[in-house]
């Protein structure tokens, strides 16, 4: 059993078999949409964004909706640790007094 499944088309798989997964390699990353969900990704976006890409530097494609656009957003931040961290504590921390707030209360 492994902690990782790789999805992916026969030339990838075979080039993640004979190199390993490399920083290098990526050039799209999507992040799904799914509310609070999201933001389950923290630690490892941090490490992802703060540390394994940025040593590897190339331009690189970022895809997102929802939860996921605002992940993204935090990744291209200059200190993308502290913008995940902030992420998830505004994230969490929204509250309205209704169930349909007014724009006013959104902004």
């Amino acid at each position: 059993m492994s902690a990782l499944n790789f999805h992916a088309g026969p030339r990838a798989l075979a080039r993640i078999r004979a190199h390993g997964l490399r920083a290098q390699d990526i050039a799209v990353i999507p992040a799904a949409a799914g509310g609070p969900k999201g933001l389950i990704f923290q630690s490892l976006d941090q490490y992802v964004f703060g540390e394994w890409l940025p040593k590897s530097p190339r331009e690189r494609t970022l895809i997102g909706s929802s939860i996921g656009a605002w992940r993204m957003a935090a990744a291209c931040q200059r200190d993308p640790v502290r913008a995940f961290e902030r992420l998830g504590t505004l994230y969490a921390g929204q509250r309205y007094t209704s169930t349909k707030p007014s724009p006013q209360q959104i902004n």
